[in-house]
């Protein structure tokens, strides 16, 4: 029998190595979810995060402004989560404290007054669009981007055993991070850390102008901020204490790459931005000569 060479040897080892990883590659978690949360927002590259779905071109907080973020490769989709009366999770921005549906659907009332099912047949008041459930934007971008919920609901006690159910149902833990302007979500979220080995991921989140109040101690991983309330002493100081901050846009602004260029050179984390298209192009353009 004829002895291989050691370059014929090395050769084959190299395909071999080659087909391995293409399997490998082909099997893995998408590339656009890091292991862990910190590992996703606490990065050299900012992250593209689209607030509300594209709002700017479908209705937002509905599937189809959902599956355009996708489309225009976000990173993550921001959104706002209420329970309804019969305890299903449904995603709407909301006025006041109870998901009032004034300015989004063609029915009045609020959210926790209503059921699933009378909610399943209003229609946005632009596009004609039905409102979604957690549960649908989970089936929608599992293995495919993150989602940062935010919990508008402040009835803590109800929500949050339904909101961890629906994240161990799907087995989110991985996909997601949970945000709340009502804090008392963090020690609920403490509490569960402290006897799973799956943990949950928490979020501040603030109103425009309110730096003065920003609590830096109580560790959370994520700060979310106005663009404009970003600034490089704030970013520093959130990273110092292990938070990275997400810097939000306001769907009435005027969103331009010079808000882009200003979160970037001040070290903020993610964009919360309108038009995840036009951000990612610019970041594209941006991160090219670096």
């Amino acid at each position: 029998m004829k002895k291989l060479s050691i370059n014929t040897i090395s050769k084959i080892i190299y395909l071999f190595s080659l087909v391995l990883l293409t399997t490998i590659k082909k099997k893995a978690f998408n590339t656009n979810i890091l292991k862990r949360p910190k590992d996703i927002f606490l990065h050299k590259k900012i992250y593209i995060e689209s607030h509300r779905g594209v709002n700017t071109e479908i209705f937002e907080n509905t599937m189809e402004a959902f599956k355009k973020a996708i489309e225009y490769q976000a990173d993550c989709i921001e959104t706002d989560v209420w329970l309804t009366k019969d305890n299903v999770l449904v995603l709407l921005h909301g006025n006041s404290r109870e998901g009032n549906l004034y300015r989004y659907y063609d029915h009045p009332g609020n959210v926790i007054d209503l059921t699933w099912n009378e909610l399943s047949t209003y229609r946005t008041i632009k596009d004609n669009l039905t409102m979604p459930r957690l549960s649908d934007l989970m089936i929608l971008v599992k293995n495919k981007i993150y989602i940062d919920v935010e919990i508008k609901d402040k009835r803590i006690d109800l929500v949050f055993p339904h909101l961890v159910k629906l994240i161990e149902e799907y087995d989110f833990f991985e996909q997601i991070s949970l945000i709340s302007p009502f804090f008392e979500y963090y020690d609920k979220i403490l509490e569960y850390n402290k006897y799973h080995h799956k943990k949950l991921i928490f979020g501040f989140v603030y109103d425009k102008n309110q730096i003065s109040e920003f609590d830096f101690t109580k560790r959370g991983s994520i700060l979310n901020i106005h663009w404009a309330d970003a600034t490089k002493e704030v970013c520093k100081k959130a990273h110092e204490n292990g938070m990275a901050i997400n810097a939000w846009i306001d769907i009435f602004e005027e969103e331009n790459i010079g808000i882009y260029k200003q979160l970037i050179e001040n070290g903020a984390d993610v964009i919360c931005c309108n038009k995840p298209k036009m951000a990612r192009e610019y970041l594209m353009d941006y991160y090219k000569y670096k």
